[in-house]
């Protein structure tokens, strides 16, 4: 979509450029036939003087069809560009429509145990929807992950995570250092976000979101004994 676009700019930039030659031309076409017809005919309203004015152009015919020409292909290039950007728009709220409706069967799965997370994820819903629409639901690197991660969730993983129902529960004791108790259901979200996923994701995530929490919960409690699994 992104090519056609430009080439669409390339052909809207090459014809304004045969516009304004076309109007140069034309304008100096319509001094010299009025200038000439000043020099030599004196005009009337008569058959034959219109008939005299008319035939001035005759020489000059070709200059004037071809600006017709350019004008009418550039207005029917814009309407070409507004047709094809609707068509744009129309598969991209579709695509928004079917993708919202997985996100909402997802968050069933996962409300009961971290309503903050569903939340949130709404919040940021249209900005994240748009990131992951222009690589085509696919994510092939960690790159890509990183930017994505950064970009919509850095943020609120610390809320995820105390809101979460069994961290609640156990009063925010963890059974050691790399535990979390809301990575499961953020996995579970992100990971069906997409159409396409990289062999590692599940890995590279679950170090990305670790590592923001050692940050925003830097005193971890470790008890087994207020510890439940369940």
């Amino acid at each position: 979509m992104n090519i056609i676009k430009n080439q669409m700019k390339i052909f809207e930039v090459i014809f304004l450029t045969i516009i304004i030659i076309l109007v140069f031309m034309s304008f100096i076409a319509l001094v010299s036939i009025h200038w000439a017809l000043y020099n030599n005919y004196s005009f009337s309203f008569s058959p034959v003087g219109i008939n005299t004015y008319l035939t001035a152009f005759c020489q000059y015919k070709v200059l004037f069809i071809s600006f017709i020409t350019v004008i009418t292909a550039y207005f029917g290039l814009l309407r070409l560009q507004v047709e094809t950007d609707t068509n744009k728009d129309r598969i991209k709220q579709d695509r928004f429509l079917e993708w919202k409706t997985r996100l909402d069967i997802l968050f069933v799965e996962i409300e009961s145990r971290d309503p903050d997370m569903k939340k949130e994820f709404i919040k940021i819903r249209d900005k994240f929807f748009s990131q992951i629409y222009e690589i085509n639901f696919s994510i092939s690197n960690k790159e890509q992950l990183i930017q994505i991660f950064q970009k919509n969730f850095q943020g609120i993983i610390g809320c995820f995570e105390i809101y979460n129902k069994r961290f609640i529960e156990n009063g925010g004791f963890y059974q050691n250092q790399n535990s979390s108790y809301s990575f499961d259901s953020f996995r579970y979200l992100l990971l069906n976000s997409f159409d396409e996923t990289y062999t590692d994701m599940k890995t590279d995530l679950e170090k990305l979101y670790l590592t923001v929490l050692s940050t925003v919960l830097p005193a971890v409690k470790i008890d087994n004994t207020y510890y439940r699994s369940s």
